[in-house]
């Protein structure tokens, strides 16, 4: 709609096509008029319907406001590139978007408006999936969102950190599931090793094993997990940003999404020697770095995390 004048009863042509397109695709009856691409009482009845689930002034007719809500409404998930700008980007592919991440474990609020949270939301996503994390929903992060499809689909809300693990069910993954983990440094070592202790205390079958050095990283498809500590390699780990999946556990108060972000990392591994990061920042240890007493939580999080992501 390029004009300035609004569409009314009576107008026909492509703009009255363009209007009647979307309002069908939205799910409201037009019969005939449709086809024909007049403006008749089925479309009006159809727009003043709209106009009231949109919010508007009461009316009939379409005029900017109405035809900006239209264009916003009818928008899909990965018509158009998606960024933070001002005015912010808005309409029903950015609230896919919202849900989608929030689904998949980045704190995001589905209003359908592009703000400085959503930004965020994507930026953790992207860098979790290893890819430039630049903010920018292009083609690349909506490849990698619609490869997690079955985790996000028909969710409205975060569900992460509420799904039971029995014990059976935990022992049968880490039976079936090989796994190495790896620590970086001293800190990640320890974790490392807290994490292989607890699995072998589920079930002396095990495949899971820790290791210190990336040279005893057994060969072949066994999924490694790249443990690091500090603050400062978190930054490093994060600014290299298309080195595979990244999770990044900064303590306590990621329990409530580690679940789902490690869902997401293992949802997008690829290659013979998959490997996922996992960059463990801390809460309130001096450089981002785990205190000693967190070690041990941040083992069974990330195993409780595993375990689900496999189950």
């Amino acid at each position: 709609m390029t004009e300035l004048a609004n569409i009314t009863q009576g107008c026909k042509g492509s703009a009255v096509r363009d209007v009647q397109g979307r309002l069908r695709s939205l799910g409201y009856e037009l019969g005939s008029e449709a086809e024909q691409s007049v403006f008749g009482e089925a479309t009006a009845r159809a727009v003043t319907a709209f106009r009231a689930y949109a919010r508007l002034v009461p009316g009939d007719e379409v005029d900017r406001d109405t035809w900006t809500a239209l264009v916003d409404a009818t928008f899909t998930f990965g018509d158009r590139l998606l960024y933070l700008r001002v005015p912010y980007f808005h309409g029903c592919d950015v609230r896919s978007l919202q849900t989608a991440l929030s689904a998949l474990g980045f704190s995001c609020t589905a209003d359908g408006i592009f703000g400085g949270h959503t930004e965020r939301a994507v930026r953790e996503f992207q860098q979790n999936a290893g890819i430039p994390s630049d903010g920018i929903v292009g083609d690349s992060t909506f490849a990698a969102i619609k490869r997690l499809r079955h985790a996000w689909e028909g969710k409205d809300q975060l569900e992460s950190g509420t799904r039971p693990l029995g014990f059976a069910r935990a022992a049968e993954v880490l039976e079936s599931t090989p796994l190495c983990i790896w620590g970086e440094d001293s800190v990640a070592c320890g974790v490392a090793e807290r994490i292989s202790n607890l699995a072998m205390a589920t079930t002396m079958a095990s495949l899971v094993v820790s290791t210190t050095s990336p040279e005893e990283v057994p060969a072949g498809p066994v999924l490694t997990i790249q443990l690091a500590s500090a603050f400062a390699e978190a930054q490093e780990h994060a600014a290299r940003g298309a080195e595979g999946p990244q999770v990044i556990y900064g303590g306590v108060d990621d329990d409530a999404t580690i679940n789902a972000r490690m869902a997401t990392a293992i949802g997008l591994v690829s290659g013979e020697q998959p490997r996922i990061t996992v960059l463990l920042t801390g809460d309130t240890a001096e450089g981002g770095r785990l205190l000693p007493h967190e070690e041990q939580h941040a083992a069974i999080a990330l195993l409780d995390a595993l375990c689900l992501a496999f189950s």
